[in-house]
């Protein structure tokens, strides 16, 4: 075998390995997430038997923590968008802030915002990949002076996380085209076996799933004559969000630089709706599994009340510096819509109604079809999936013919 299939295969056994050591990090962080979420908000309350306002006084702890983290490091966590416009722009990442990106958000989950996980789990991956391409750059152009080298300094060349990087250079990139393809191939084999590495590890430590079937369907003709009208209302219901996001936008613009102070004010809020609607607490991803046993015994005003509570919480975190994704919360909102909206015609199938309100309303807020379609089919019968796809065609579609503004979604 010549040296330049040992070249090659060292590559691709070196970037599994760093692959899969991104996978694990972010399958750790998750994991402690859910872990510390658990004993602060039901072992020390159970154990202990804290007083009523044990969840204030926990959330205005928090609020202070995640003030004075963002004040020491700047406008963490950041957002996978933001991530990727700074890649695209430089064609580089300062990827050091990486676990002080994972602590603040460590910090923002645990007190109970209402955003997801995702945010701050992409936009470390997008670094962490950076970090990795950086580290095999290393390897591709010092290889001849690498192999050199003593088995251990091989070993520290690589091991080294600080150490040992080379940066892209658009003038050093490859231009042949059968190596481009080769490269891709090689990120996309890397990408497939961080995520086999992070399910894999969320699986054995019995982490409740990212999503869980909501029921079973048997729509037919009868609910297609809605199928306009159930569009149109979530398009309505986004126009309502936007609403509320003003408002946020407006309370929240005398504070916004006075850092430690809104993270405090979110904190006190957190801590109020604790105490008011403990359902609406943290993305909505694990209230999500009880939702077709708890919407019976719901009202039609509660179901509308708490998806518009939802989306207002979701923004006053994130206003106040509680920064996550707003995949899950936008999602849960618009599925509590969705059963709202169903109630109305109990002669109907509801999961079919659900999940043309909860696609159209989602995307029409997130505006970006093919990602928030394609995670909406998690929560649905594959019976539906024709349905939420058609959707996501229509408003593909339709952001092509008006030129709309770039995704806003913080995922």
């Amino acid at each position: 075998m010549t040296e330049k299939y040992f070249k090659i295969i060292g590559l691709f056994v070196y970037g599994l390995i760093l692959s899969g050591i991104i996978g694990v990090i972010s399958s750790v962080f998750l994991i402690l997430v859910n872990g510390v979420t658990d004993i602060i908000w039901t072992d020390i309350p159970n154990q202990l038997n804290t007083p009523a306002i044990y969840p204030l006084i926990l959330c205005i702890f928090g609020g202070v923590l995640v003030g004075v983290s963002r004040y020491k490091w700047g406008n963490l966590p950041k957002i996978a968008h933001d991530s990727i416009v700074e890649l695209k722009t430089t064609q580089r990442m300062d990827y050091s802030y990486v676990f002080v990106n994972f602590f603040i958000a460590f910090l923002v989950l645990i007190f109970g915002a209402g955003v997801g996980p995702e945010a701050a789990i992409l936009s470390s991956v997008i670094a962490l990949s950076v970090w990795q391409a950086d580290k095999m750059r290393y390897i591709y152009y010092s290889y001849d002076e690498w192999k050199k080298e003593s088995w251990f300094i091989r070993i520290k060349n690589l091991a080294l996380p600080h150490n040992y990087r080379v940066p892209y250079n658009p003038d050093q990139a490859p231009k042949d085209k059968k190596l481009l393809f080769f490269k891709k191939l090689l990120y996309m084999l890397f990408i497939v076996n961080g995520i086999v590495t992070f399910t894999f590890f969320i699986k054995i430590s019995e982490q409740p799933p990212l999503a869980i079937k909501l029921g079973e369907t048997s729509w037919g003709l009868d609910e297609l004559f809605l199928f306009i009208p159930l569009v149109l209302f979530g398009i309505l219901f986004s126009k309502l969000y936007k609403l509320l996001e003003r408002v946020m936008n407006k309370l929240f613009s005398k504070i916004n630089n006075k850092i430690i102070l809104s993270a405090v004010i979110g904190g006190i809020g957190i801590g109020l709706m604790s105490l008011i609607a403990p359902n609406l607490l943290f993305s909505g991803q694990h209230s999500m599994q009880h939702l077709p046993n708890l919407v019976p015994t719901l009202s039609i005003a509660t179901l509308f009340l708490g998806s518009i509570l939802k989306l207002i919480f979701m923004e006053f975190c994130l206003k106040s510096g509680w920064i996550g994704g707003n995949i899950f919360p936008v999602i849960f909102a618009s599925i509590l819509q969705g059963y709202a909206i169903a109630s109305f015609f109990p002669q109907l199938d509801t999961l079919f109604i659900v999940a043309i309100i909860a696609s159209s309303a989602s995307i029409a807020i997130l505006k970006s079809p093919l990602l928030v379609g394609l995670f909406l089919i998690l929560f649905f019968p594959k019976e539906l999936t024709p349905v939420i796809l058609i959707i996501v065609a229509l408003f593909i579609l339709f952001s092509k013919m008006s030129d709309k503004s770039p995704q806003k979604i913080t995922a």
